[in-house]
């Protein structure tokens, strides 16, 4: 195993699937976590990827997990995604579904901190699978039906969406987790300290290329590890 598991947001209520994507703060690219609040808007925690004996960076030390940011209060949210952005420079893109079935569209910049989008995704979403690539967001969305709806950087931090067909790739990016579950066992965590459906992976370049893996223990608390490409 690449790493020894730790929690991540022990003292928060967050609920669900944790979504997490390689940033690029600090020497080794940081790592981004976004988790759904149980009653009350999103948290992100970030992971100090620089190697051991490194300085602190923004009070966290190398290799562990920061205490987490709140934001987006006042709505509950069901599923939510992080993508580091080509734009800005060094933007985020955040993708949040409501209780009420409304995909939001977020970012964060530096200067400005998280910012909702005056244009949503969708309405009456059920689940959603996102990519970015370039500046170009492309979201697949289950609602009536299941539909790519794409927005390029044009206007840049305004977005708008077109819709079409998805094609049978996109369909499948939806499936989310099975991929992880998998690599989970194989790293040695016991299945049965899985809350099924939370497993989910990313990967880094950190120290030659990791799989960086989460899920929701049995406990209700999200856990995170970091496994070597392949293994």
């Amino acid at each position: 195993m690449h790493s020894e598991p730790q929690t991540v947001g022990a003292l928060r209520t967050t609920v669900g699937a944790a979504a997490t994507i390689q940033g690029v703060y600090g020497t080794r690219g940081n790592l981004e976590l976004l988790a759904c609040d149980e009653r009350d808007g999103l948290w992100v925690f970030w992971f100090n990827s620089d190697a051991p004996g490194s300085a602190p960076s923004g009070g966290v030390q190398p290799g562990r997990w920061s205490e987490g940011l709140a934001f987006a209060r006042g709505m509950r949210f069901v599923q939510a995604q992080i993508l580091q952005s080509a734009l800005g420079p060094e933007h985020l893109e955040v993708l949040a579904l409501d209780a009420r079935g409304t995909l939001q569209s977020w970012y964060w910049a530096p200067e400005a901190g998280f910012r909702r989008r005056a244009t949503d995704v969708g309405q009456g979403v059920r689940r959603f699978a996102a990519e970015h690539d370039d500046g170009v967001l492309r979201v697949v969305v289950d609602a009536d039906s299941i539909s790519t709806h794409v927005s390029d950087a044009t206007g840049y931090p305004v977005r708008s969406w077109r819709q079409r067909a998805a094609t049978p790739w996109e369909r499948a990016s939806l499936e989310l987790g099975a991929h992880a579950h998998e690599t989970l066992l194989r790293a040695g965590v016991d299945e049965r300290e899985i809350t099924p459906g939370t497993a989910r992976s990313a990967r880094s370049t950190r120290d030659g290329g990791t799989d960086e893996l989460t899920w929701r223990g049995t406990d209700g608390v999200l856990r995170h590890v970091g496994v070597p490409w392949g293994a």
